[in-house]
């Protein structure tokens, strides 16, 4: 089960925070920057526990995971949320920091209470197309 869902700059600076078991973190600002130094900072032998991401760009996107999880399908949930997100938005972090509500959209397509609900690109962008249709066409 996912238990948050993080993507950070290399100024550990918090783009996006998603978190599916918030009972177990007091401080979310603190905890946030603890763990984006962990994955910033680490050596090359280090792995965070239950920690999996991945490096895009100049962002960090980060999944705390239970130890049992899957780390190979974490990595590929990741990918394909990165791919959602460039196929949604330019590939600049100030498309995510300006659009923050509809990053959390896609994110939600794909995830919902720490469970991967759905995979496939053309389904999660489709509500997210369909939502752009109906602002620019009112219904009458």
């Amino acid at each position: 089960m996912i238990r948050f869902f993080l993507i950070v700059n290399r100024s550990c600076q918090t783009r996006f925070a998603r978190y599916y078991q918030s009972t177990l973190i007091q401080d979310k600002p603190t905890f946030e920057l603890e763990v984006a130094r962990q994955c910033i900072t680490r050596k090359q032998n280090q792995s965070p526990a239950p920690l999996v991401y991945r490096v895009y760009a100049s962002l960090y996107f980060i999944i705390g995971c239970d130890p049992e999880d899957n780390e190979f399908s974490i990595l590929e949930l990741i990918q394909n949320c990165v791919e959602c997100l460039d196929h949604y938005f330019e590939k600049t972090e100030l498309d995510l920091v300006f659009n923050l509500e509809k990053v959390h959209m896609i994110i939600d397509e794909m995830i919902v209470q720490g469970l991967i609900v759905e995979t496939n690109q053309e389904r999660v962008l489709a509500s997210m197309y369909a939502l752009a249709n109906q602002k620019t066409n009112p219904v009458t």
